[in-house]
């Protein structure tokens, strides 16, 4: 995770991780074992976000932010990589009010009913928000992530136990297996790149991350 501070306020979050639990939202519960919060995975992006800084806040001990959502643009991407956006709106929490700037992208839910959700987020003081939007999304287009870094962070959160039981007869399926997933997941970070962090439009897009653009 990246955190960068302005002079007037100004703050951008990048690569920050919340892996959640599907599981009824209650604000400041922590399941254990690497998992962070829980909540619904059915709940839309607005919805997760909202709730992402609300355990943020309960965490921290202090007052729930008021979050108001304004603009929530979808991102197109394979169903490997789950729910992605782009959100715009306003907080105001335990420094006053600030605009923000997210993107959002909350991974399929795996075997264990675990969910990954990969957040950039900027926020600034309303009075210099317009001047520091296109300089956050400048920095959110810088940013790289190394290939195997990514891919684990796109990986599922949970090795299915059925998976782990298989026996030595199936060990060549399982290699097999291990390469598809590889495979897969090579692309997941690749589209992600592309995609969310770069942010190509569609044409640029190759048609494996959701484009028109032949692979």
């Amino acid at each position: 995770m990246i955190q960068l501070a302005g002079p007037q306020g100004e703050s951008v979050n990048m690569g920050v991780e919340a892996i959640a639990k599907n599981a009824p939202f209650q604000a400041g519960q922590k399941p254990g074992g690497g998992v962070d919060m829980a909540m619904p995975y059915g709940a839309s992006l607005d919805q997760k976000l909202t709730m992402i800084l609300e355990n943020g806040a309960a965490a921290m001990g202090v007052a729930a932010p008021n979050v108001t959502i304004t603009s929530s643009t979808p991102i197109a991407l394979p169903p490997m990589l789950g729910q992605c956006g782009r959100l715009v709106g306003n907080m105001t929490g335990e420094h006053g009010p600030v605009t923000m700037l997210a993107i959002l992208c909350s991974m399929p839910v795996d075997s264990a009913g675990i969910f990954k959700n990969l957040i950039l987020l900027a926020q600034a003081p309303p009075a210099v928000a317009q001047q520091a939007g296109p300089v956050a999304m400048a920095v959110f287009r810088s940013y790289r992530v190394p290939g195997p870094l990514l891919q684990g962070k796109l990986a599922p959160f949970t090795t299915s136990p059925q998976q782990m039981a298989l026996d030595n007869a199936k060990a060549r399926a399982i290699n097999q297996e291990t390469i598809n997933g590889m495979i897969g997941s090579q692309q997941s970070a690749n589209c992600f790149d592309l995609a969310v962090i770069r942010e190509l439009p569609k044409y640029q897009l190759p048609r494996s991350c959701g484009g028109t653009k032949p692979d």
